[in-house]
C-alpha cells in the first residue's frame, strides 16, 4: 500500500513539475511578445550657429523684453535638441505634435557652435515595441535652454525635418541640414533588440539549451541546433546507430 502511493505521489510530483514549467514557458513566450523589439538612435554631431541668433533673428540669451536683432556681441546660446519621431510623411510639418512614434529632449549639450568629440553623450534614443516599418519621418529642433518658460517659438535655434527609410543596421546614416540660421550635422540608425532579428525586428529567438530547445541563433534569427539536437526547436536527440532513443 505505502508503494502505491509513493509510485502515485511521485507521478502527481512529476505532473505538477510538467505543468510549472509549461506555464513559465507560456509566460516568457507573451513577455517576448510585448518586449520591446528595437530602438531607433540619433546622435548629434556638430552644430554651427556663427551669429548665436535665434530663427527669429533675435539674440540667445536674452530676456524678451529686451531682445534685439543685432547680429554682433550675442550672448552664446544654451543649445539643446528634441526629436520628435512618427510615421513616413511625404511633407513633414514644422511643429512637433503628433509624435507618434515617441519624441525627447536633450540636456544642454554646448554653446552655440561645438563639434561632439564623444557623440554617444548627445544620444537620444527611443525605443519601440511594433513591428518596426522601414519608413519614417523625424523632425529636429535645436532650442536655446535660456528660459525654458518661454515658448518653444521663441526659443527656436534651427529646425529639420527628414522622411525616409532606414533598415535595421549597426550601421549609421549621416545627415546634413544647412538652415537659415545654422547648420546641424547628425546621425541616425536602427537596431533591433537583442533577441529580435530581420529588417521588422519581429524574429525572436534567444539562444537555449534547455528541456524545451537546445541551439544558437543565426544573423537572421534563425535556430541553429546544437551537436547532437534536431527538430524545429531542436529538441529532438540525434540518436547514434544502435542507440534507444
Amino acid at each position: 500500500m505505502y508503494r502505491m502511493f509513493t509510485k502515485h505521489f511521485r507521478r502527481k510530483m512529476r505532473h505538477s513539475d510538467t505543468v510549472t514549467a509549461l506555464s513559465i514557458y507560456i509566460l516568457l513566450a507573451l513577455i517576448q511578445k510585448i518586449s520591446a523589439a528595437g530602438n531607433f538612435e540619433l546622435e548629434i554631431l556638430e552644430i554651427s550657429n556663427t551669429n548665436s541668433h535665434l530663427l527669429t533673428g533675435y539674440c540667445c540669451g536674452v530676456p524678451l523684453e529686451i531682445r534685439s536683432t543685432k547680429t554682433t556681441g550675442c550672448p552664446p546660446c544654451s543649445t539643446a535638441f528634441r526629436l520628435c519621431l512618427k510615421e513616413y510623411q511625404s511633407s513633414p510639418p514644422s511643429i512637433t505634435t503628433g509624435c507618434s512614434f515617441g519624441n525627447k529632449t536633450t540636456g544642454i549639450l554646448g554653446g552655440s557652435s561645438f563639434v561632439l568629440s564623444e557623440p554617444g553623450m548627445s544620444a537620444i534614443v527611443l525605443p519601440f515595441t511594433f513591428r518596426w516599418t522601414k519608413s519614417f519621418t523625424l523632425i529636429l529642433q535645436a532650442l536655446d535652454m535660456y528660459n525654458t518658460s518661454y515658448p518653444d517659438s521663441e526659443r527656436l535655434i534651427e529646425e529639420t525635418a527628414f522622411s525616409g527609410v532606414i533598415l535595421p543596421s549597426p550601421e549609421w546614416k549621416t545627415l546634413d541640414h544647412i538652415g537659415k540660421n545654422a547648420r546641424i550635422t547628425y546621425r541616425v540608425r536602427v537596431q533591433c533588440a537583442v533577441t529580435y532579428y530581420n529588417t521588422t525586428c519581429t524574429t525572436f529567438c534567444r539562444p537555449r539549451d534547455d528541456q524545451f530547445g537546445h541551439y544558437t541563433c543565426g544573423v537572421e534569427g534563425q535556430k541553429l541546433c546544437l551537436p547532437g539536437w534536431q527538430g524545429i526547436n531542436c529538441e529532438e536527440a540525434i540518436c547514434r546507430p544502435g542507440c534507444d532513443p
